[in-house]
């Protein structure tokens, strides 16, 4: 059996279901490379056993599910482990394989997010903020903004892993000047799920620089009442 496993968004956040399904498997492997994670990995074994740490490259390949034929085997990955992943893929696989397998699901950050106040269904399309590089400066999330503020809808920026506050406001600026797209306000969600979550609701120059990882940023559009209250209740706890 091939298990998908979701870590959830704190160290307590395994399922019985989870728990259960990784005392069967003989080997485990967690996917290192879409967050940065709000606790110690090995703080994550005491929970679930022994893993070992893989990177894109390898969980991509796919060729490890193979190893579901002849014994249970895990693929552990933080928050939900379909929501903002390309891990359908993995299911396919099996599916080709005629390998079993079981997805157990968790929350992430899509269900997190919530807590600001906003509307879930008032979002667009979702985009990542990547991690520019020297001559690598991809700024498409800027259009996705634009495009979604046409349509009163809110965006949710996912933050590349590795990337610290203070370069992804410099990144978000630059494409959206470039892109002339209007920021007033926007959200910063740290450390959603954990005791350590803060909520800013500020503009770009007054947030602070010394946000924790993981974060992610949204940028509202126009507001109901009920979240104009929200916000300022809940934000920059």
């Amino acid at each position: 059996m091939f298990y998908l496993i979701g870590l959830g968004l704190n160290l307590n956040s395994l399922t019985r279901e989870a728990l259960s399904a990784l005392k069967k498997c003989k080997k485990i492997y967690l996917e290192n490379y879409t967050v940065d994670f709000p606790y110690t990995l090995e703080e994550l074994r005491e929970e679930t056993g022994e893993f070992e740490e893989v990177g894109r490259e390898f969980v991509e390949k796919e060729e490890f599910v193979l190893e579901a034929r002849k014994k249970d085997i895990a693929l552990l990955v933080y928050g939900d482990v379909l929501a903002a992943t390309t891990h359908i893929s993995l299911v396919l696989r099996c599916e080709k394989e005629e390998i079993k397998y079981k997805i157990i699901h968790n929350a992430g950050i899509f269900n997190a997010i919530s807590e600001t106040g906003l509307q879930m269904y008032k979002f667009g399309k979702t985009a990542s903020l990547p991690k520019w590089q020297e001559n690598f400066t991809p700024d498409s999330f800027a259009e996705i903004i634009r495009d979604n503020l046409k349509i009163k809808a809110h965006t949710l920026l996912l933050v590349d892993i590795g990337l610290d506050f203070k370069k992804a406001r410099e990144e978000l600026r630059t494409a959206c000047g470039n892109k002339k797209v209007f920021l007033d306000k926007i959200l910063v969600c740290s450390s959603m799920g954990t005791d350590k979550k803060k909520i800013y609701y500020e503009r770009l120059d007054n947030l602070p620089e010394d946000i924790e990882r993981p974060f992610c940023l949204i940028i509202p559009s126009n507001l109901h009442e009920m979240e104009k209250t929200a916000l300022a209740e809940l934000a920059n706890l």
